[in-house]
């Protein structure tokens, strides 16, 4: 009986210390939840999320400046992701289609992203644990 129970506490440990959001499974689900939310306007939820906590404050004033000038995102596209968790990041291309009304032209920008898995001594206090992106949205113009 003291051997089971030794092996379910030794198991629930094995599993705890895989939580840390370290698979690639759990990258390339950071990089579509965040582009998809950034796709669909709900860009507030993306940074509480996803974004590294230097550079919050930036991408609200950011996202402010596109919704005062009317920029609506119309498509994205995940063109590359190389979710690497042997160094523990990953290098993201995605191309956003977007227009700024009341020009309905569709314009393309392409967004350069740098995510990397942070946790322990990385994060910030109060911030979670896992992928997070570390670099700037694009420039909409």
């Amino acid at each position: 009986m003291r051997i089971v129970y030794l092996l379910m506490v030794l198991l629930s440990l094995t599993g705890c210390a895989t939580l840390g959001f370290g698979t690639k499974e759990d990258c390339d689900k950071a990089v579509k939840d965040y582009n998809r939310m950034i796709r669909w306007d709900e860009p507030e939820t993306a940074a509480l999320t996803y974004l590294d906590n230097s550079l919050q404050d930036d991408f609200i004033k950011t996202i402010d400046d596109l919704r005062r000038r009317n920029v609506n995102i119309a498509d994205m596209r995940i063109k590359a992701n190389s979710c690497a968790t042997g160094n523990n990041s990953a290098d993201v291309i995605v191309e956003f289609d977007y227009f700024a009304l009341p020009d309905n032209r569709i314009k393309s920008v392409t967004d350069k992203q740098k995510w990397m898995l942070l946790r322990g001594k990385q994060l910030a206090p109060g911030q979670r644990a896992g992928w997070k992106l570390v670099t700037p949205p694009p420039q909409f113009r």
